[in-house]
């Protein structure tokens, strides 16, 4: 793709709001020329859908441009590097960029076939582990090797010699017979065992229970293999450190791992009450129990059974800010891009099986025929959320869910009171809140925010917020802005105690440029404070900075006037906000 200015500056703006560089992206400040680049180069070589490559921005002063010099000498350099010191070679497209009159260099570099990895520098295959590149395990070298000389993985069905029938659950096997029968009029007729039989479950001639029968059905699958069990741990969003607030390990049948983790991501995560246009009362939660759902049980369904995964287990990560799942394996006969619109088991057998396999609950491990991953997606858009992000690392897949603060409930009563509250959208709410706190909107602030989402869409609900009287609109040679009118009740601290909030609001923040002497992290705190107020927690989640960073920088920025504390020092339940002018 050819890149633009705008793109580039999208791209660095979902960056410091993730926090650092994606497991797919790279960015190098590249100062001081030619950075070290091979171990990068070959990672996303041996990633299925490659990476992309940032020169000429500095990630640990929140992603700013600082521009490159010669970018013709560095694309050089980074062409030959491709070319000559990865093995195979791999293919970069580079792009010189001018943003804010400085250049950036992007680099697109397209991943190998499965027949070409994978691709090693100075003899060691490289892979990425979020946002760094680790030399690949031989057991992780053995997956893509065996990936190669597999047609089509069929590791469910391996026999288990050292099992029997009286490994399966009754419960299970009585509940899968019935739903099988009526399932299928080939099957209507026949005793549990011939079905069992029929369906994978068990080896007909010695009666042996195969992989996918034992995961699926068994009493205590990890008697066979100890890696199918799921491991959750939610960090504590007040100190990302922590990393074991609640930490789980999930055993059983597929069906009760699927319940269990559910059931421990909405007791880690909250409720809140939304009232909907009839005038009732709606409990909303943070992440979509569907999406949450769907996600979990295609991770169990489809991770990787061969032997090479031995000791990997389905890992499930909640942060302050996403929902993060991952399972062994990578996809198998589909592209992340086509996630929703084609499909492809990995394991045949088991995903057969999970069509007729029950939670304790009655609800089926697989709802629908190649709908989850849509059903997903529209879950976030219509809670007025970012889409899920999937990455295809081949030895691993990982998908990550947004996951947004419930609005205050100081903020839902004073929405309460707004003439025709009941007709607003869930992302207006939202716009309307961070209003409330001083923020401010453009037509691209909207987009970026609650993506997917089209210029149209957003005009137009923020044109139906200017009709209603709730927001202004300004327009200047900068484009158009949309606040709070005069009119509009500001929020108030919860606390009793509110700073002096300083010079009096208006449209435009004060930058960093404004003011001397404050720390690097200035910037990217600032933008964390865009959207409305934080706590200090939040703000360290957000910006991926120590507690003790984030002080220092806030007493910089509040000692310039640019930030003004609600609350009071010390106080957990106090925040910050942005002053404008």
């Amino acid at each position: 793709m050819n890149w633009t200015a705008r793109q580039v500056q999208d791209l660095l703006r979902e960056l410091r709001e993730f926090g650092g560089d994606r497991t797919d992206v790279e960015v190098k400040e590249a100062a001081g020329g030619y950075p070290r680049l091979g171990e990068t180069l070959c990672a996303f070589g041996n990633l299925p859908n490659g990476g992309l490559i940032v020169l000429g921005a500095d990630e640990a002063d929140g992603f700013a441009i600082t521009g490159v010099t010669e970018p013709a000498k560095l694309i050089q350099r980074l062409a030959a590097e491709a070319r000559d010191a990865v093995v195979p070679p791999v293919h970069v497209e580079a792009h010189v960029v001018s943003v804010g009159g400085r250049h950036v260099v992007v680099a697109e570099v397209d991943g190998l076939p499965l027949t070409d990895r994978p691709c090693r520098y100075r003899k060691k295959a490289y892979l990425r582990q979020a946002d760094g590149d680790y030399a690949m395990s031989d057991q992780e070298v053995a997956q893509i090797e065996l990936l190669k000389a597999t047609h089509r993985p069929r590791h469910d069905s391996r026999v288990l010699m050292e099992s029997g029938i009286n490994d399966l659950d009754a419960k299970l096997v009585q509940s899968f017979a019935a739903e099988a029968r009526a399932s299928s009029l080939r099957l209507s007729d026949l005793d549990a065992t011939t079905i069992l039989a029929r369906k994978g479950v068990v080896e007909a001639t010695s009666g042996h229970v195969t992989l996918a029968g034992v995961y699926g059905l068994g009493v205590y699958p990890t008697q066979f293999e100890p890696s199918l069990t799921i491991t959750a741990v939610a960090e504590d969003p007040r100190d990302p450190t922590v990393r074991n607030l609640d930490k789980q390990v999930f055993d059983g049948p597929l069906p009760d791992l699927l319940e269990d983790a559910v059931a421990w991501v909405m007791r880690n995560t909250r409720t809140s009450v939304r009232f909907g246009p009839d005038g009732h009362g709606y409990d909303s939660r943070e992440i979509p129990a569907v999406a949450v759902r769907e996600i979990i049980a295609n991770a169990l369904v489809h991770r990787d059974l061969s032997e090479v995964t031995v000791g990997k287990d389905v890992q499930i990560r909640l942060t302050s800010d996403r929902l993060v799942v991952t399972n062994p394996g990578g996809l198998w006969g589909v592209s992340a891009d086509q996630l929703g619109q084609a499909k492809s088991a990995v394991n045949v057998v088991l995903h057969d099986m999970c069509k007729l396999l029950r939670t304790r609950g009655g609800v089926r491990v697989i709802e629908r025929e190649g709908g989850g991953i849509r059903a997903v997606q529209q879950s976030l858009r219509d809670a007025g959320l970012p889409t899920a992000r999937f990455i295809d690392r081949g030895v691993s897949f990982t998908v990550i869910l947004p996951r947004h603060a419930l609005i205050a409930q100081s903020d839902r009563e004073w929405l309460g009171d707004l003439p025709g509250r009941s007709e607003l959208s869930l992302v207006q709410q939202q716009i309307l809140v961070a209003m409330r706190h001083g923020g401010t909107w453009t037509n691209l602030l909207v987009r970026q925010e609650f993506a997917p989402m089209d210029s149209t869409q957003a005009r137009a609900l923020l044109a139906d917020l200017v009709d209603r009287g709730l927001a202004t609109k300004t327009s200047s040679g900068r484009g158009t802005t949309y606040a709070a009118p005069d009119l509009f009740g500001r929020a108030t601290a919860t606390p009793a105690h509110v700073e002096s909030p300083g010079p009096a609001a208006a449209q435009v923040p004060f930058r960093t440029e404004d003011a001397s002497g404050l720390s690097r992290n200035a910037d990217v705190i600032m933008d964390a404070l865009h959207m409305g107020h934080r706590a200090l927690g939040e703000i360290a989640a957000a910006t991926s900075l120590t507690d003790a960073q984030v002080r220092y920088a806030l007493d910089g920025l509040r000692n310039a006037g640019l930030v003004q504390l609600v609350g009071r020092q010390g106080k957990r339940t106090s925040s910050y906000l942005l002053v404008t002018r």
